[in-house]
């Protein structure tokens, strides 16, 4: 592995997922859990970081299976100048259907120290706009699902400008068969992640949290390892999912009386 400064941050709302998504990246390298912070709030803290050079920015639901596939993925963005890795958001999967240009940050390795150089030049405002230049260089190849130029999230600027300043390597992904989840493929177009993605819904919601462990343990499975939750993730899951459900119990009175008054 390389000598740089390698760090792996995480936005993160839940702590029974950033467990679990931590367990399966075995790694030594420090792990940064950030919360409550703003989308692009979060990615501008990631640049901050002057005590790293190189980041693995990963979501809390998103489960690597094959650790060695990353290991070289790290590698060869390093030793290829790559400043930004990751998925498109549009063209790639159904799930997601937007702009092409930005990768979507449920999963990037971030040269952050080179992009440190260039990021007093980043202005919003001149990559808030598609131009069709833009696309230039772009592996188009890779593209084989619906695409919009879209500015959908406060952060597609930053990472449109990445895009036209420096390397981005383009990763392919694949829609997973629970028909939610995507299979996220390395340099090889080898599988090496999958992300659930909805993990504000994880022991929330019965059906969500069914597929998103369903996952897990196909990455289990995968790798040979079992995840063990501690008593506190077992107790909370419990009074979670409880307390939602009886606020859907209220809910569900409270609509009822509200129609019986009209």
């Amino acid at each position: 592995m390389s000598a740089h400064r390698i760090k792996i941050y995480t936005r993160s709302m839940n702590e029974a997922l950033y467990n679990r998504s931590m367990f399966f990246i075995d790694l030594p390298y420090p792990k940064v859990r950030l919360i409550d912070t703003t989308a692009d709030g979060y990615l501008y803290s990631l640049v901050k970081d002057t005590d790293a050079d190189i980041i693995i920015n990963i979501d809390e639901d998103a489960f690597v299976f094959d650790i060695d596939k990353l290991k070289n993925l790290i590698d060869y963005v390093i030793e290829n100048n790559f400043v930004n890795c990751g998925m498109p958001d549009g063209g790639v999967v159904h799930l997601r259907q937007l702009n092409p240009l930005v990768t979507n940050p449920y999963f990037n390795i971030l040269n952050v120290r080179e992009i440190r150089k260039k990021i007093v030049e980043f202005k919003e405002e001149d990559y808030s706009v598609h131009k069709d230049e833009y696309m230039n260089g772009f592996p188009n190849k890779i593209l084989k699902s619906a695409y919009e130029f879209v500015y959908y999230e406060p952060y597609y600027p930053f990472f449109v400008w990445m895009s036209q300043n420096f390397k981005t390597l383009y990763l392919n992904a694949k829609n997973h068969p629970d028909g939610e989840s995507t299979i996220l493929c390395d340099q090889h177009n080898q599988p090496f992640l999958i992300h659930t993605w909805y993990s504000r819904l994880y022991n929330l919601d019965k059906e969500h949290t069914k597929r998103i462990n369903n996952a897990v343990h196909e990455c289990e499975r995968s790798c040979g390892r079992t995840y063990k939750p501690t008593i506190n993730e077992l107790i909370n899951k419990i009074f979670t999912y409880n307390l939602s459900q009886i606020k859907k119990y209220l809910k569900r009175i409270k609509k009822k009386v509200f129609s019986a008054k009209n």
